[in-house]
């Protein structure tokens, strides 16, 4: 009858977590498809029966988004198109050559080998053509940031085989190649050139920013690159996509190519170099308490 009001209790599937609402009254004039579109609209509200209204709740909300909800506003993820962009703007080097690529590999292995720290962060990250009709092609360019002053990007496409220099340097002991989601792209150089141990480099050598900002911040979120550099260095890093989908495979690369290039893996060691300052000052703050 109309006007007759209807109790039903509605569940809404959001990713593998289910979260169910309060009892919501509908009229049974209000089809079955209307009711579950409702539902998906309150899937983050909580319905009291009674006439109270409507109150937020966080109490099924997935873990991450209870601390969106919870952060101070000073804490919330900023809306990343108003940041200002982020630019690698010193020195690159760039080259296509395979005994140039391998005698930069054979001087960066020095460089690491003589140096005093535990392990040397190297800010990391591969471009590849793409084509929505056949998917991911072999893997271009491979970017290697060592230092804020100079990117190296290793045009790679068209070689049958990676120089041994070049495995050496990112299998050593004491490189962590730095980025966020770092072990896709490692799989991904390790599918296209056969040589390549992708899984010992996985194993013993990728350091994912994404997760240490997790533990160093407290939260557990899934970081973009963006995302991360947006919330961490308050800036933005250019995702055009007339760059991003172009044709890595072409030599040689021009000058927007190269800058993008160089910029996702200074970024990576930026964001390496913050998150490892915030773990340190928050480790002499524990131990400070600690010894009072």
């Amino acid at each position: 009858m109309a006007g007759i009001q209807s109790r039903y209790l509605l569940r809404y599937c959001f990713g593998r977590t289910q979260i169910h609402l309060a009892a919501v009254r509908f009229p049974s004039t209000i089809t079955m498809t209307t009711r579950v579109a409702a539902a998906a609209r309150l899937a983050y509200l909580e319905v009291p029966a009674g006439p109270a209204g409507l109150r937020r709740s966080s109490r099924n909300l997935p873990q991450h988004l209870k601390e969106k909800l919870e952060a101070p506003k000073s804490e919330r993820e900023p809306n990343v198109e108003t940041l200002p962009p982020i630019v690698f703007k010193k020195r690159i080097r760039y080259t296509s050559d395979f005994f140039e690529c391998a005698q930069i590999c054979d001087n960066l292995i020095q460089e690491v080998t003589h140096s005093q720290k535990e392990f040397v962060p190297v800010g990391f990250d591969l471009e590849w053509p793409f084509n929505f009709q056949t998917g991911s092609g072999k893997t271009a360019l491979a970017q290697i940031c060592l230092e804020e002053s100079v990117c190296y990007l290793l045009h790679i496409y068209s070689l049958k085989k990676l120089p041994a220099a070049f495995v050496q340097f990112l299998s050593h002991p004491k490189v962590k190649l730095i980025g966020v989601n770092i072990k896709n792209d490692v799989w991904k150089l390790g599918r296209d050139f056969q040589e390549f141990p992708a899984r010992k480099v996985v194993e013993n050598n990728c350091w994912d920013c994404g997760t240490y900002a997790n533990r160093v911040l407290k939260r557990s979120c899934r970081w973009s690159l963006a995302k991360l550099t947006g919330y961490l260095l308050r800036k933005k890093i250019s995702k055009n996509p007339e760059v991003r989908m172009s044709k890595w495979h072409v030599q040689p690369l021009s000058d927007a190519q190269k800058t993008y290039a160089a910029t996702d893996a200074y970024v990576s060691l930026l964001l390496h170099t913050t998150l490892a300052d915030l773990d340190k000052t928050q480790s002499q703050n524990e131990n400070s308490i600690n010894s009072l």
